[in-house]
């Protein structure tokens, strides 16, 4: 009996000094050291604790942490949401951005039970921002404490055995998301099909309802086109979809165009070739919009412009008078300053005359052009000058398929003098020949004609000639007979 409890009280040492080799002590201060009267350790209690799930001795002692946002790619001013998680209860967070320009803002400070979502408006300065937590807890861990056992008196060591103790953990996470400038700008150029630019153009886009008018060479641009926070991302750049629309004045209409607008990038070379129905050319149709035509609500229908011409007048001289042959018209006016556009609707093939007065020495540009049966007629243009009086007039010729324009030029004075006394002269002289030279140049100017010579007026004259003859012979016979 007493050699098989030897036995087993060696076998029970020999496992206590194996477990103090395997495992470093945790050495304890002097004040800590146990008494004699400490209670020793039973096998029992080692076996549940060395076996028991729930131990873990060594846990490490650092805060898990994780940050994540709803996507990676905002806009500036866009809202994002942040989601902090920790591996503890009562964690101190503490969440900051670094912003592209290089400064640092705390987005927010929290104590958080596991999981916490902040939101935060993204920056205007566009470029690359790290998101940064950094956490603080306590958190109880398992670890391994030291004590002194003594099973008597004479037998006492130091034990090391699991225990949970309270210790202050921390640990930082970050992550990277990207700020886009919501801003971006679209632009083009708008031509005919003669490659000539059309100026004054109404250019608008559809989602947001902004619009612009092309300069004189025919170029528009939105600067400040603002994208919604209804885009999608094109090789993670923030893109909208939109449609470009165009109209213009005495052009077919043309369906809008549906373009890409990316962030910052925005959409350039969105551009349009409009086919013209009315042109009138040196004119810059930037003045002449629909607004330009009050009274005539025709304007804004396209189909208005397929049977028109149009006289465009530039410069200080004023129309007095419009004839379509022989007949007088009213066309339609319209007036911007030194500019004056006559209208005539559904005009007639022929010849129109044009009545401008104005100062001597006055220069001025005409232009004339028409599109009759959606053919569009080569505009045609004249530079001149109202020479001498105060008036001149114009004539152009609408055919088929051609305009032309001229100035009729009065003829000059001498030239009117040299014709009439040509043209009194020639009269004289035919009347001289036509009287065979007899009658007196008085009766040639009366007009009287010699009458037609036959044997009944010569005998005639005859007579006459005779009784003549007669009449003369007895008159001095009566004044002798008076006298006596």
């Amino acid at each position: 009996m007493r050699f098989s409890l030897f036995i087993f009280t060696a076998i029970l040492v020999s496992a206590i000094l194996a477990i103090g080799f395997t495992i470093t002590p945790y050495h304890t201060a002097a004040s800590d050291l146990p008494q004699w009267e400490a209670q020793a350790i039973t096998n029992a209690t080692l076996t549940n604790r060395a076996t028991a799930t729930s131990d873990n001795p060594f846990q490490a002692s650092y805060l898990s942490m994780s940050l994540t946002t709803d996507k990676a790619v905002y806009l500036a001013g866009e809202t994002v949401n942040i989601t902090v998680t920790t591996s503890s209860i009562n964690t101190h967070i503490r969440l900051l951005a670094q912003l592209p320009d290089g400064s640092q803002q705390t987005i927010d400070k929290f104590t958080v039970n596991y999981t916490h979502t902040v939101s935060w408006t993204a920056p205007s300065t566009p470029g690359q921002i790290r998101l940064t937590c950094d956490g603080d807890a306590l958190q109880e861990v398992w670890d391994y404490c030291t004590r002194w056992v003594c099973i008597d008196p004479s037998n006492c060591y130091w034990d090391n055995y699991p225990c949970l103790r309270t210790i202050s953990i921390t640990g930082n996470t970050y992550n990277d998301i990207r700020v886009f400038n919501r801003t971006a700008s679209v632009s083009g150029r708008i031509i005919d099909t003669n490659q000539k630019p059309v100026a004054g153009a109404s250019v608008s886009l559809l989602n947001t309802a902004q619009s612009t008018t092309s300069n004189r060479d025919g170029y528009y641009e939105f600067s400040s086109y603002q994208l919604g926070n209804n885009y999608g991302l094109v090789n993670q750049i923030p893109a909208v979809i939109d449609t470009v629309s165009v109209e213009a004045v005495a052009c077919e209409p043309q369906p809008g165009r549906t373009v890409q607008i990316q962030a910052e990038t925005g959409a350039s070379e969105v551009n349009f070739t409009l086919k013209r129905a009315f042109y009138p050319p040196d004119l810059d149709l930037s003045e002449f919009t629909f607004a330009a035509f009050p009274g005539w609500p025709a304007a804004k229908e396209y189909s208005t412009w397929q049977n028109i011409a149009g006289i465009t007048i530039d410069g200080a001289v004023q129309p007095t008078k419009f004839q379509y042959g022989t007949r007088e018209i009213s066309p339609l006016f319209f007036d911007t300053g030194n500019k004056k556009l006559y209208l005539i609707t559904m005009p007639e093939f022929g010849r129109y005359f044009l009545d401008i007065q104005g100062a001597p020495g006055t220069q001025y540009n005409v232009a004339v052009a028409a599109t009759l049966g959606g053919t569009y007629l080569q505009p045609i243009t004249v530079n001149t000058t109202i020479e001498s009086g105060n008036s001149q007039r114009l004539r152009f010729m609408l055919e088929p398929d051609q305009i032309q324009l001229q100035v009729i030029k009065p003829f000059p004075i001498i030239l009117i003098i040299i014709l009439i006394v040509v043209g009194v002269l020639g009269g004289l002289a035919a009347a001289y020949f036509l009287t065979g030279g007899k009658k007196r140049w008085g009766k040639a100017f009366a007009g009287r004609k010699p009458p037609p010579t036959t044997e009944l007026t010569k005998a005639k004259e005859t007579v006459k000639e005779k009784a003549a003859v007669k009449s003369t012979v007895k008159r001095p016979t009566r004044r002798r007979a008076k006298a006596k």
